[in-house]
């Protein structure tokens, strides 16, 4: 396999076939069902039943991560929802999504991210800095989306993300951003690097990144943490659909890490 063409599936397949587990390619091969005996487990594309539902959902909804974690006492950047006001009618409240927005949006130093509740990949992302940026952000988002999360903007040095799964931390890696972006996701041409077990700053990563699985019982998902430019951590989200493809081009020698950490999630499927 190319592992410039990495897909979750390729990989499950792999693994399948050396642990004797029944693999079908199922609508398109978006859905990968895996028997072994009489249990079948399913994959949705990147997302995994190794998850229970209720983890799976928290982890999709940026806000409601963040309200869970913050109850639980894990450091988080703030998430709050904003609702499409003709889409969510019944929902928005009497205050109105809009008065909502720029009462965060000051709340927040005047200076605040908007991105899609349940967006991916760095996608729809907006810097507001003033009211008139945060109208056509909000109108922007509206336009696909029927939520969107405004959180503050932070003074972010670097982003880590943890791969967890069942309880273990077998990679960690950094993001650096683009010179001139701000945003540290690898498909805004961030750099990614490794952080390698005997770098001091991986146990307290990994610690944040423990007490945030706990807190909403995952058991397979990739959390993305951000170091400020003050020294402290926070948890900017978890992931539930664990992708690496993009981690992978820029180092392909975690190719065997990556493989065995989705083998781990296999296994658990039928234990």
């Amino acid at each position: 396999m190319n592992t410039l063409t990495y897909s979750p599936r390729d990989f499950i397949q792999e693994i399948c076939k050396e642990e004797n587990i029944k693999f079908e390619s199922l609508s398109q091969d978006y859905i990968s069902r895996l028997t072994k005996g009489d249990i079948t487990r399913h994959v949705v594309w990147s997302n995994w039943d190794i998850n229970n539902a209720a983890a799976d959902r928290i982890a999709c909804d940026k806000c409601a991560c963040y309200t869970v974690l913050e109850l639980c006492g894990v450091p988080a950047i703030p998430h709050f929802l904003l609702q499409h006001p003709y889409r969510r009618q019944g929902w928005v409240g009497e205050r109105g999504t809009w008065a909502l927005a720029v009462e965060h949006f000051y709340n927040f130093g005047q200076k605040a991210v908007l991105k899609p509740n349940r967006g991916t990949n760095g996608h729809g992302i907006h810097l507001c800095d003033s009211v008139s940026v945060l109208e056509a952000a909000v109108h922007a988002i509206f336009e696909s989306n029927p939520d969107v999360a405004i959180c503050p903007f932070r003074n972010i040095a670097t982003e880590y993300r943890v791969f967890y799964v069942n309880g273990k931390m077998p990679l960690v890696y950094g993001k650096k951003p683009a010179a001139d972006n701000w945003r540290h996701n690898l498909s805004q041409g961030a750099t990614a690097f490794e952080l390698c077990n005997t770098n001091t700053k991986r146990e307290k990563i990994q610690n944040i990144a423990n007490k945030a699985a706990e807190a909403i019982a995952i058991n397979f998902a990739t959390i993305d943490i951000v170091e400020l430019d003050s020294g402290e951590y926070e948890v900017m989200e978890i992931n539930s659909g664990v992708q690496a493809r993009q981690m992978l081009e820029q180092m392909p020698h975690l190719r065997h890490v990556v493989k065995e950490i989705y083998a781990e999630a296999v296994r658990g499927m039928f234990d």
